[in-house]
C-alpha cells in the first residue's frame, strides 16, 4: 500500500506558490477521503494522481479520513488542504449549522462535482430483513462516526419509526463491516458511496445478498424534509445477484478547499482536473459521467480561482 503522509501547511507555504512554480519550494498537500471499502478513497487517489502529475512542484497525497461529515472539520483545522464532502455537509459547514453548530462556520469553497453517493443496505438474502423497519434490535454497521453515511442513517430512522437507540450500531469501516457480516458479527452493513462498492462486491462474489429496496412513499417524505438528498437507484447488475434496480437515497459529492487558498493555485487545480476528465472517468464507474456542468454555485460557492476557470470556459453553473 502506498505510504500516506498528512502534512499541515502554514499560510506562508500557501502564499509561496508563485515561488514554487519556479522550483524554489515544493508543496505537499493532503486530500481527505474516507475509510477503505468505499468510493471516496478510490476517487481521492485518482485526483491525487492527476494533481501530482500535472502541476509542477505539487504533490498530493490521498489520506484515509472520516468522510463527508468529518472532512470539513479537518479542512477547517488546517489538517488537510483539499477535502471530499457533499453539498449537505458543505452547506452546513459554511453556515455553522447542523453538526457544526458548536464549532461555527468553516470557510470552505467548492472546486468541482465528483461522484454521486448512495446509501446501500447490505444483508444476506436469507436474513429476513426487508425494510429499515426490520432493523430494530439488529447489529448494523454505518461506517465511521464522522461519515456522511452515519449522518444520513440517523436522519432516516425516524421515518421508519426508529431511533439510534433501537439499533445496535457499529462505527467501523465499510470493509471491516463486510468482514463482520461474513463471520456473523453483524446483521447489516450500510456503506455510503457510489456503486459499485468493493465492500459489497467482495461479499456478493461468494454469497447470496440482498440490498434493501426502500419504500418510495417514505423516501418522498425524506426528501421533502431534506432537499439536499434525492431518490436514487442502484442499477441492476451492479452486484452479483442484484437483477433489478434497487431504490435508495443519495447525494452529490464535491471537492472543496479553504477559501484562503491561493487563487492561482486553485485555478491550476481546477484546470488540471477538468483536463483530466477522460482519465478520471476510468478511475471508478461512478465517475463515468463526471462533468463540471451544473455545479451548485448558489449552494456552495466556488473558490475565486475555480470560478475564474468556469467563467473562462463558459461552464454553466446552478
Amino acid at each position: 500500500m502506498r505510504k500516506i503522509c498528512v502534512l499541515v501547511l502554514s499560510a506562508a507555504v500557501l502564499l509561496s506558490f508563485s515561488a514554487c512554480r519556479d522550483g524554489d519550494r515544493p508543496l505537499v498537500f493532503s486530500l481527505a477521503t474516507a475509510s477503505l471499502g468505499g468510493t471516496y478513497y478510490i476517487v481521492g487517489a485518482g485526483l491525487a494522481e492527476v494533481l501530482t502529475g500535472s502541476i509542477p512542484h505539487l504533490t498530493v497525497n490521498a489520506v484515509i479520513a472520516q468522510g463527508s461529515t468529518g472532512n470539513p472539520l479537518m479542512l477547517g483545522r488546517g489538517e488537510v488542504d483539499l477535502a471530499m464532502t457533499n453539498y449537505y455537509s458543505a452547506w452546513n459547514a459554511l453556515h455553522g449549522t447542523g453538526i457544526y453548530a458548536d464549532i461555527g462556520p468553516i470557510p470552505l469553497a467548492g472546486i468541482a462535482k465528483l461522484q454521486y453517493s448512495i446509501l446501500q443496505f447490505l444483508v444476506f438474502a436469507d436474513s429476513g430483513i426487508y425494510s429499515i423497519a426490520d432493523l430494530r434490535g439488529r447489529r448494523v454497521n454505518i461506517g465511521p462516526a464522522g461519515g456522511g453515511g452515519a449522518l444520513l442513517f440517523s436522519e432516516l430512522l425516524p421515518f421508519w419509526g426508529l431511533t439510534m437507540a433501537d439499533v445496535n450500531i457499529s462505527f467501523v469501516s465499510y470493509a471491516e463491516g463486510s468482514e463482520a457480516l461474513g463471520d456473523g458479527r453483524l446483521d447489516v452493513n450500510v456503506p455510503h458511496g457510489a456503486p459499485p462498492l468493493g465492500a459489497i462486491s467482495s461479499v456478493a462474489a461468494f454469497n447470496d445478498i440482498r440490498i434493501l429496496d426502500l419504500e418510495e412513499d417514505i423516501l418522498q417524505r425524506v426528501i421533502e424534509q431534506y432537499p439536499y438528498y434525492d431518490i436514487a437507484y442502484i442499477p441492476a447488475g451492479t452486484y452479483r445477484g442484484i437483477d433489478r434496480p434497487v431504490r435508495s437515497i443519495g447525494i452529490q459529492d464535491i471537492l472543496v478547499v479553504s477559501q484562503d487558498m491561493d487563487e492561482e493555485l486553485v485555478y491550476q487545480i481546477t484546470k488540471s482536473i477538468y483536463e483530466s476528465l477522460a482519465f478520471l472517468r476510468q478511475v471508478h464507474p461512478s465517475l463515468a459521467e463526471m462533468s463540471f456542468d451544473g455545479f451548485r454555485h448558489s449552494l456552495v460557492p466556488l473558490h475565486p480561482g475555480a470560478l475564474r476557470f468556469y467563467q473562462e470556459r463558459g461552464i454553466p453553473l446552478e
